[in-house]
Order: structure tokens, then sequence, then C-alpha cells
């Protein structure tokens, strides 16, 4: 299971959205898990407003747009453009966009758990450590306890 949710935001009469959601299929694969794109139809003005959509297509990674809209930019159910790597402009998402937010993410998720697995290596060292010593100590005092209580019945 992903930790990666994906949605794709669209309106029916967009022309670009299928194009979009074979993209983003196509980056998705580039993967070793398996992530599912949710399609949220968004089905006029009031849709818009609750959605927080600007535009047909959208794409949102847990929640994020890909590529998020100036401020002030008003709710609508129109074609949504984006800016092409050549400058042109284009209702299509660019796949160069949706590859490196999609790979943003995993290199995120991967260093949070570098950081999270590096806190439990040190987290066991340190235990170790501290069971050695206790240990040691304790079987110093063992032996001395041990001596002693040997001179008791000797004497």
């Amino acid at each position: 299971m992903s930790d990666l949710r994906v949605e794709l935001l669209y309106t029916l009469d967009c022309p670009h959205w299928e194009h979009v959601r074979a993209d983003l299929h196509r980056v998705l694969s580039e993967g070793t898990i398996e992530t599912p794109i949710q399609l949220v139809l968004v089905g006029g003005e009031d849709d818009a407003e609750f959605l927080d959509f600007v535009g047909s297509p959208s794409v949102r990674l847990n929640g994020v747009d890909v590529a998020p809209p100036p401020p002030g930019t008003r709710h609508n159910t129109g074609c949504r453009l984006y800016v092409q790597p050549d400058g042109s402009l284009s209702g299509r998402i660019p796949e160069s966009l949706l590859r490196e937010a999609i790979r943003s993410h995993r290199r995120g998720r991967l260093e949070e758990f570098q950081r999270e697995e590096s806190r439990k290596v040190a987290a066991a060292a340190l235990e170790a450590a501290e069971d050695e010593r206790a240990g040691a100590g304790g079987d110093a005092a063992n032996r001395a306890g041990d001596a002693h209580h040997e001179e008791e019945t000797h004497t």
C-alpha cells in the first residue's frame, strides 16, 4: 500500500484529463509500489468552491496541487493551462512536472524512513550498551559477593 494519495480532478468537458491520466499512470508505474489514481469529477461551481478547484485538469498529491496556482486564483470549472518545457501553454500538465512532484514525495518519504531507522538503530545500540554495562557491573558485584561468601564459609 502506498502512502501517496493521487487525485486527478477534472470536468466532463475537459479535453485533456484522459491524457493527463495516461501520463500519471506512466509516471507512477516507474515506482515499485502500485499507486491508484483517484478520479474526482467536478460537476459545477459549488463543487469547484468546495474542492478549491481552479481548473481542469488538476492533480494533487496528498491534497497538494502539483502546480500550485498563483495566490488569489478563483475557483472555476474552465480549462486550466500549464506552461510547457518549451514555454508554450497547454491544457496538459507536463509529464516532467508530474514526475518531479512524485519523485520529490518519494525522496521525502525515503529521507523520513531513513531518519526513523537511524533513530531505531541508535536507540537499540544505546539499550545494548546499557544492558552490557549493567550486566558487567552486575557480574562483578555477583563475583565479589560469591568471593565474600566463600571466605565466610571457610573461616
